[in-house]
């Protein structure tokens, strides 16, 4: 059928690509986050990092609501 053919020669055929200005810059990732680097903010208190103790062997929970997780000292 002449659909048929038409579709054929149009599967071969390279389709141009569409550019887009996107709205929004292209995110990147944070490293280190800006939270726990020291060299980008001296004279800040460093940040508390919440760790097991070296000898824990098992799970470790914290258990905090986010009102105390987020809490600033």
């Amino acid at each position: 059928s002449p659909l048929a053919a038409s579709s054929r020669s149009n599967m071969h055929a390279p389709r141009p690509l569409a550019t887009r200005k996107h709205s929004f810059p292209q995110s990147r990732p944070l490293r280190p986050f800006a939270s726990i680097a020291p060299a980008a903010s001296p004279g800040r208190k460093p940040v508390k990092m919440i760790e097991p103790p070296k000898n824990f062997k098992s799970t470790f929970m914290l258990n905090l609501t986010q009102t105390e997780f987020s809490r600033q000292d």
